[in-house]
């Protein structure tokens, strides 16, 4: 009784009669009175109780077992608290969260605080900031390229397009090209996607160069995956 009372006071994310039960047939009644009880003690520190219910659910959805589910929701519920720490307790769910994946990444909490205190799309700025990190980009390179865009108050599209920049510099000067190519296609770009706000022209021009080997070997086919036309396989 105890559990399915706690079940429908989680409101909408486990409102269906269907998402409840599976939650609590997948669980069991010890971990999932367990995990409620992480998901509410979170909910009393202010953390968005759609995002902990989200993340149990995808443990269930997944078939993960009860003490993994468990381990998930705590541990979600810790790096929330920590973003929390970071751009305030009253940031939006979305905001709250980007700001969590950042820190798992690496990203500094100084370059956090100023995102989510001087920006309202800052989850777009943790976006490119992301996009910038898989494209190859190493963290203190991308992270001064964000910290330039939020000084010089770059808008959002523009905050958007610096991970392609830094491919479209990759795809010109990346195959061995001196470093006058760097330099020059920075400023092309610069000037074309930035046209009224200074750019960090050597800071992205860098930055492309720190992400190449990455980006052309992850564009490269491996070895034996090609024949001449004829031979067998």
């Amino acid at each position: 009784m105890l559990l399915g009372a706690a079940l429908l006071a989680l409101g909408s994310p486990l409102a269906g009669q269907d998402a409840r039960a599976r939650f609590s047939r997948h669980l069991g009644a010890v971990y999932a009175a367990r995990t409620l009880s992480v998901i509410e003690a979170g909910v009393r520190d202010g953390l968005p109780r759609g995002l902990l219910i989200d993340k149990a659910m995808e443990g269930v959805a997944k078939g993960v077992s009860p003490e993994v589910v468990l381990a998930a929701v705590d541990t979600f519920a810790a790096e929330l608290r920590d973003a929390a720490s970071v751009i305030g307790p009253r940031a939006e769910p979305v905001a709250l969260e980007k700001a969590a994946d950042a820190l798992r990444r690496g990203v500094g909490r100084e370059l956090l605080v100023r995102m989510g205190r001087d920006r309202v799309d800052f989850p777009l700025l943790v976006v490119s900031l992301e996009e910038l990190l898989d494209a190859g980009v190493e963290l203190g390179l991308a992270e001064d390229l964000v910290r330039y865009a939020v000084a010089e108050e770059f808008d959002s599209d523009a905050v958007l397009r610096l991970p392609a920049s830094v491919k479209l510099l990759i795809r010109e000067c990346g195959n061995g090209q001196p470093d006058s190519c760097w330099s020059q296609a920075s400023v092309r770009e610069c000037a074309r996607v930035m046209p009224t706000r200074p750019c960090p022209t050597r800071t992205l021009a860098e930055a492309a160069r720190s992400a190449a080997p990455r980006l052309l070997l992850a564009r490269s086919p491996p070895p034996g995956s090609w024949r001449i036309p004829g031979t067998p396989h």
